[in-house]
């Protein structure tokens, strides 16, 4: 089993640099937005064990939060990840079909730097929750009901994955990460490009993605 300790040595370390660059940074500027969101998604890839078992996937986010200043905010962000499941799971449990999604939850300190009127930069890490499902399933079918004008209300079968078995873990992480941010006009609207390093303690195999995102910010 791998020990969190080493990822909570990465995570003082890394805030310790960005106090120190913010506290170098900080401008003369004084007028900014108090309240932040954001809303995006992307591509997720699986890394260490678990991307023997799971494969990449997709996801979505979004979170709100409090800027402090206008180079240092924290957020809450929701995450969620649909991912692949490898064959030689579906073999190993004699099982033909099997889905897996990934849920985090995680508050996140960022400290922003501006290179021009329009281009940003980021950074961001902070403690998270996670919970990581997967679902066995086999094909079947189940009944809908549509309105047809000369039939009236029928009945009709479709095709439909029932699940026959779940495994759940959940765990406590966290992530790290970097993006730019680009202004769109004067709306007030930026466009954000990510990429983050997630990892949580889900024993016996621990959860580690890199989830790769694009979004709208506020």
């Amino acid at each position: 089993m791998k020990s969190a300790c080493p990822m909570c040595r990465y995570f003082v370390q890394a805030l310790a640099i960005v106090v120190c660059v913010v506290a170098g940074a900080l401008a003369q500027e004084t007028e900014f937005n108090r309240w932040t969101f954001d809303v995006g998604g992307g591509v997720t890839p699986t890394l260490g064990a678990m991307n023997s078992r799971l494969g990449t996937g997709w996801n979505i986010s979004g979170g709100g939060g409090m800027n402090f200043t206008r180079h240092l905010g924290a957020e809450f962000q929701v995450m969620y990840d649909g991912l692949g499941v490898n064959p030689s799971v579906l073999q190993e449990f004699a099982v033909p079909g099997a889905n897996a999604h990934l849920w985090g939850f995680s508050l996140d300190p960022r400290a922003r730097f501006r290179i021009s009127d329009r281009l940003g930069i980021y950074v961001m890490g902070g403690p998270g929750y996670y919970r990581r499902v997967v679902n066995f399933t086999q094909p079947t079918t189940e009944l809908i009901t549509v309105f047809d004008p000369f039939f009236g209300f029928q009945s009709i079968p479709i095709a439909a994955d029932q699940v026959i078995g779940t495994i759940t873990r959940v765990g406590w992480g966290g992530n790290i990460g970097a993006g730019l941010t680009y202004k769109l006009g004067d709306s007030g609207l930026k466009f954000f490009t990510e990429i983050s390093f997630h990892y949580a303690d889900t024993h016996p195999t621990a959860t580690e993605v890199l989830p790769f995102t694009f979004g709208i910010r506020w």
